[in-house]
């Protein structure tokens, strides 16, 4: 049994955990991969030393103040950080049980535009008529 909790949306910039539950009954833990878009990016397999092991990958921002496993943090997100996460979690031999679970991310930045005023002088003295707007939008990638 697994379940992986990944939010749907987040605004760049933010920091994200995302959490991998699991239950082996009575099987023993071998490894815990996490994949961004089929691409792997950590892994934690209980015999190795250290037993975390991470690869870089554009848009992945580990916090080295965490322990990574079943829970990763990164410190940051940005564009690069959307895309589709999986856990991927085995069992020791014999048996090598391997469950899985996906989920999207959307990662959304709000553009802000700049105002310019000019004063009467800096438009020769001319009348401008000015209308004040609001326009903005949320965009992904």
């Amino acid at each position: 049994m697994l379940e992986l909790q990944v939010p749907p949306s987040i605004m760049r910039g933010q920091p994200i955990t995302l959490n991998c539950t699991f239950d082996l009954e009575e099987d023993t833990l071998y490894s815990i991969k996490w994949y961004k878009n089929n691409v792997e990016f950590y892994r934690y397999i209980l015999g190795d030393r250290p037993p975390g092991q991470k690869y870089p990958l554009q848009g992945i921002y580990l916090d080295n103040k965490f322990p990574h496993g079943p829970s990763i943090h990164m410190y940051k997100t940005d564009l690069a950080s959307e895309g589709t996460y999986r856990c991927e979690v085995s069992s020791e031999a014999p048996v090598f049980d391997t469950v899985r679970d996906e989920k999207e991310l959307r990662v959304y930045a709000i553009k802000l535009f700049d105002i310019q005023i000019w004063s009467a002088h800096e438009l020769g003295g001319q009348r401008a008529n000015i209308e004040r707007f609001h326009r903005g939008s949320s965009t992904s990638k």
